[in-house]
């Protein structure tokens, strides 16, 4: 349901260039849609004002009509000022009223929630029977409780979103080590196998002679001659021994 409209002060005057006159005819542009050339009488009226004339009833009727022409024509903030400067001129509870309202609803309109709920609450003290004001007080009473509400639920979501993402981005981080970590060890795998694999290729083979890691000394040298002569005389002594024998003659018949 939508808010209710603005409520109008009627000034009843002949047209003439007084304040009253231009009030008239700013309300006669009103009421026939004509919002620009209201909002100009309006202001012309309220010109009489400038030279230290007090504010009157009739000031009242020009402000709070002045707001309603702004407010028709979108310029909210300088309705709820006309508005505001009617109700310092209110000379009732029902013009206090009437103007506080206006003022709620422009409120509303720039959604300034927390602005209209003062406005009505002001207009309910100054006429605690007024139902516009009751009404309208409650509906932004629930629009503002309903709007909170959703705001809590979202900065819920977005904090259980947060969460998730965090628990699955140090997720993604440690099954990244473990990759890592894996990807290491079958790296030190192969080349510890690559290790033995060189050590198997360098390493002679049993049958294989091995080499001689230092040069041979003289002495040793000798010593092996020495020995290779002692082993020739043995070996002479033997042959010549065998020749001497007699030897078994095989008769022949």
């Amino acid at each position: 349901m939508e808010i209710l409209s603005l409520f109008l002060v009627m000034v009843q005057a002949v047209p003439d260039s007084s304040a009253q006159g231009h009030g008239w005819q700013g309300n006669q542009y009103l009421q026939g849609n004509l919002l620009q050339q209201a909002q100009k009488s309006y202001e012309q009226g309220l010109t009489q004002y400038q030279d230290g004339r007090s504010p009157d009833g009739i000031y009242y009727g020009l402000q709070n009509n002045l707001g309603i022409a702004l407010h028709g024509q979108g310029d909210l903030d300088g309705a709820e000022q006309a508005f505001n400067e009617a109700v310092s001129t209110a000379s009732g509870p029902p013009d206090l009223t009437r103007s506080l309202y206006n003022a709620g609803n422009s409120a509303f309109s720039a959604q300034a929630n927390e602005r209209a709920l003062e406005h009505y609450r002001r207009a309910l003290l100054a006429d605690p029977q007024n139902e516009d004001a009751r009404f309208n007080y409650e509906y932004v009473k629930r629009l503002q409780q309903q709007q909170e509400e959703e705001q809590q639920n979202q900065e819920q979501g977005d904090q259980g979103q947060d969460q998730q993402n965090q628990e699955q981005e140090s997720q993604g981080e440690q099954n990244q080590n473990e990759q890592s970590q894996d990807e290491q060890n079958q790296q030190n795998q192969e080349q510890q196998s690559q290790d033995q694999q060189q050590e198997q290729q360098q390493e002679p083979s049993p049958d294989e002679e091995q080499p001689r890691q230092t040069p041979m000394s003289r002495a040793e040298a000798e010593r092996i001659l020495q020995a290779l002569e002692n082993e020739e005389k043995e070996l002479l002594r033997e042959v010549q021994k065998a020749e001497g024998r007699p030897r078994r003659v095989t008769k022949d018949w």
